[in-house]
């Protein structure tokens, strides 16, 4: 008769392990987790991805960028200030490429490490907007070129850049938008 125990067995917990790197590896937002230090522990793909796109000009494509640093130096100083409350700090970065990241620190308790983690995340902007907007295409029953000018819109086009990017008229983008509307109407 075997008794079972609450210790998870090493097959388990490498089974635990893959799992939350499968999870966070399929988030479009990038996370990172760091030491106090600003030691990267585990960074996803897209975090990666934007801290390269973050730090373009540098020769350290995977530095921590400045605004990054002072982020998680304000975050250490929160855990002193109010003690057992989570605080969420954040911040935005221009990236020529991809517009604007939001950057939001905070601390992460885990029982793996004895010292204090700091959860980075990191919002490409843009893509959310476009993600967004495709789910708004789907629930507002848009049609293909609809659903196309809002995802466009969404991401802060003007009418004029929208008629330039799709070669339609001002009044074609007009009349789509103004049909768009229409239909989110019907859902409020």
């Amino acid at each position: 008769m075997s008794t079972s125990t609450n210790t998870p067995n090493a097959s388990q917990k490498h089974l635990d392990d893959l799992l939350v790197e499968g999870v966070l590896e399929g988030f479009i937002d990038g996370f990172m987790i760091l030491t106090e230090r600003g030691e990267i522990v585990h960074a996803n793909s897209p975090a990666r991805h934007m801290l390269q796109q973050i730090n373009q000009d540098e020769m350290h494509p995977y530095r921590m960028h400045r605004e990054i640093q002072r982020m998680c130096k304000a975050t250490i100083a929160s855990q002193e200030l109010y003690l057992n409350r989570t605080i969420v700090i954040e911040s935005e970065v221009a990236v020529n490429q991809i517009g604007m990241i939001r950057i939001r620190a905070q601390w992460l308790k885990l029982d793996a490490f004895k010292e204090p983690l700091v959860l980075v995340t990191l919002e490409d902007q843009r893509r959310s907007a476009y993600q967004l907007a495709i789910a708004e295409g789907q629930q507002y029953g848009l049609t293909p070129r609809e659903a196309e000018i809002w995802r466009l819109r969404r991401a802060n086009y003007s009418y004029k850049q929208i008629a330039a990017e799709l070669f339609i008229t001002l009044n074609t983008v007009k009349k789509h938008l103004k049909s768009i509307h229409s239909k989110r109407r019907c859902f409020a």
